[in-house]
């Protein structure tokens, strides 16, 4: 008894498509977290692959940046999902930028604040060349007020010195010159420094009198006592 072949039913076999979430997405929150991050070190590498003239315009994805993309995601999605994933985000951006209620959950601001690093105006060249003029603004001021001290002490060198500044000096000078018109505007003539050093001579001979004027009134106590002493002595032998 002959026995007929089977035929072996065939099934048929659809092409493997990307996973969705329970939700019905294809991405999941941590897939575009994950998507933006990877996508901004790539635009740091190479700015132009993130600047665009409108937020609908085309995203283009080499195909080393594809790969770097999709392998860090598990490599379970097409070119096209990626890039109109990214262009979808940057739409959501822009009008989350212009309109903040619409940042509504943390998935939300998680995205937006990576997005905004991304596509957001970028400030910091303009902050460096403010704080660089500020800075050459300052530099300007402090020269100027430096050049304007300098200028007054000039002027202060050139009119001479004011004598009520060196008051141990012109009290001293005082008791041996006359203190006249002549002599005060000689006296100025001199300088500060010269003026101060002169006076700082006077005051060390002050401080050294003053050590002798203590020594003395010393020596009258104590020869005072020994002629109290004397004295004293003479009055007991009188008796």
């Amino acid at each position: 008894m002959s026995s007929t072949p089977r035929k072996r039913k065939q099934v048929a076999t659809s092409p493997v498509s990307s996973p969705t979430s329970p939700n019905g997405r294809v991405f999941t929150d941590s897939d575009e977290i994950r998507l933006l991050k990877i996508f901004k070190k790539l635009a740091e590498q190479n700015p132009s692959s993130s600047s665009s003239s409108t937020p609908n315009s085309t995203i283009t994805l080499d195909s080393s940046s594809f790969n770097r993309i999709n392998s860090s995601l598990g490599s379970k999605f097409t070119h096209a999902q990626i890039t109109d994933k990214i262009r979808r985000l940057r739409v959501k951006y822009h009008k989350q930028a212009r309109s903040k209620s619409l940042v509504k959950t943390p998935q939300d601001q998680a995205l937006f604040k990576i997005a905004q690093l991304i596509w957001g105006k970028k400030k910091t060249n303009r902050k460096k060349e403010a704080k660089k003029v500020q800075n050459s603004a300052s530099a300007d001021d402090e020269d100027e007020g430096e050049e304007q001290k300098n200028e007054q002490n000039e002027e202060r060198e050139r009119e001479g010195a004011e004598l009520d500044e060196y008051p141990v000096l012109a009290g001293e000078l005082s008791k041996y010159l006359p203190m006249n018109l002549v002599w005060r505007e000689a006296l100025k003539s001199l300088g500060n420094d010269k003026l101060k050093e002169m006076n700082d001579k006077w005051m060390l001979i002050g401080i050294e009198e003053a050590k002798i004027v203590s020594k003395k009134a010393d020596l009258v106590k104590e020869q005072t006592q020994l002629i109290m002493k004397a004295l004293g002595d003479g009055t007991a032998n009188g008796k």
